[in-house]
């Protein structure tokens, strides 16, 4: 569109071109989706498809280049909604990724987190991968690869040089912390269960993945009732019970997951979106700061446990077309409700415990690429594309293709101000849910 002198400017999480004559570009660094630094030249790709080059800088393009990008990858980081988890280590190398939803090869940046390794790659979109679900870790000494295996998917990292050893080592303890903090806390949760029991319930139940009761009660069937004890905080137990009643069939979910407190502050209800009953209880509940646990360790307040139950509409039907997800632990102040992807309720009722692990499966997903923040859920599109202080979510609408999807299924969240004002709200997305078929 344009070309000629400049001024660049970086304000975090702003970049200013200013040109010698006209008016100033002012560019979100999240808005960028690529950044490939090249020979004296630095290319930056909008997610809008215009790329804007920055050249001829002399003396001063390393600096540039070096500020740009490590600037631009920290607004990422917040962008994909990582920056308040705990960071162990960051280092330089060269991905190769072979999955579903990405192939490409290109020098990247790694960012090692408690609970995640975000991906930072130059000549492709940002992603990341939770700890809890890396299947395997091998080390190619002939080749100098570590090759990181999830599920389907393959990431091969090469190039660390003498940061190799650190970044296996490294990456492998975080991964090990993780599993086995999860046996940890499925042991303290279920004493009675024998090692092979905590075994097969951790594999089952890993940390942040929801599991079916279903396959909990073959294990063993006191693993239910256990969790119901042990997981539900005592001022949320009356909501848990309604929704247990309502629920649609046997089948229902519950997972756990260690977070920072802080984490959890946005459980908070928020104005953006009306409620169904007005009441003062409801706007007392809006101002209610966040509660913490009476009971328990401080280790035992920073895990979060949640259920999911399936639902049908308010007439009823032959399937689940519902599905409610309650936090039962640190500060859970709402239930939220989703839609069933269309594959299950146009599928065979007969097969319905596929297609409903199938959906539960896909929420958890992504409430957990969230991290468990509730506002990039259920704040309308117009706050995300008109407030500047959610316009980071509005990025992580466009970058993380499991916000979109879940966004997209959201019907609505019933405020746990009081029993009966929540079972209104409840019984006012259901119908919601029947006329929208």
């Amino acid at each position: 569109m344009q070309g000629g002198s400049c001024r660049v400017t970086i304000e975090p999480p702003n970049l200013f071109v200013t040109p010698q004559s006209g008016p100033s570009l002012s560019i979100d660094l999240g808005d960028i989706d690529l950044l490939v630094p090249g020979d004296y030249q630095l290319s930056l790709t909008l997610y809008t498809g215009k790329i804007l080059v920055l050249t001829k800088f002399a003396k001063v393009f390393q600096n540039l280049s070096a500020d740009l990008l490590q600037t631009y990858r920290d607004r990422l980081v917040r962008c994909l909604l990582l920056e308040d988890l705990e960071e162990i280590e960051r280092f330089e190398g060269y991905v190769d990724v072979d999955a579903s939803d990405a192939n490409f090869s290109s020098p990247a940046e790694l960012r090692l987190y408690q609970s995640n390794l975000a991906i930072l790659p130059e000549k492709a979109v940002v992603f990341q991968w939770r700890l809890a679900d890396i299947d395997g870790i091998e080390f190619d000494d002939a080749a100098y690869r570590l090759i990181i295996l999830s599920g389907s998917s393959r990431l091969t990292v090469t190039k660390l040089a003498k940061r190799t050893g650190e970044f296996v080592e490294r990456l492998r303890s975080a991964v090990d912390a993780v599993s086995e903090n999860t046996s940890a806390i499925v042991r303290s949760l279920c004493p009675f269960l024998s090692p092979d029991q905590v075994l097969e319930t951790s594999r089952l139940m890993r940390e942040g993945r929801a599991a079916a009761f279903s396959k909990l009660s073959r294990v063993h069937p006191g693993i239910e009732q256990s969790l119901i004890a042990n997981g539900i905080d005592r001022s949320l137990k009356p909501y848990f019970e309604v929704l247990k009643q309502k629920m649609f069939g046997s089948e229902w979910f519950a997972g756990f997951k260690m977070v920072r407190p802080e984490t959890d502050s946005e459980a908070e209800p928020g104005p953006d979106e009306p409620v169904v009953d007005s009441s003062p209880a409801v706007a007392a509940e809006r101002s209610m700061p966040v509660a913490k646990k009476s009971e328990g360790s401080e280790k035992e307040r920073s895990i979060l446990y949640w259920f999911f139950f399936p639902l049908r509409g308010a007439t009823g039907g032959e399937i689940p077309n519902v599905i409610a997800w309650e936090s039962t632990s640190l500060s859970g102040h709402a239930t939220f409700f989703f839609k069933t992807p269309t594959v299950y309720s146009s599928g065979d009722v007969h097969d319905n415990t596929t297609y409903l692990e199938y959906a539960v499966r896909q929420l958890n997903q992504a409430l957990v690429t969230l991290n468990f923040r509730r506002e990039p859920v259920y704040l309308s599109d117009v706050s995300l594309q008109t407030e500047a202080r959610y316009h980071q979510y509005a990025i992580a609408c466009r970058k993380i293709s499991a916000l979109r999807e879940l966004r997209a299924s959201y019907l609505g969240r019933a405020i746990h101000a009081s029993v009966d004002v929540w079972q209104k709200q409840v019984e006012a997305i259901l119908n919601k849910r029947e006329a929208s078929g």
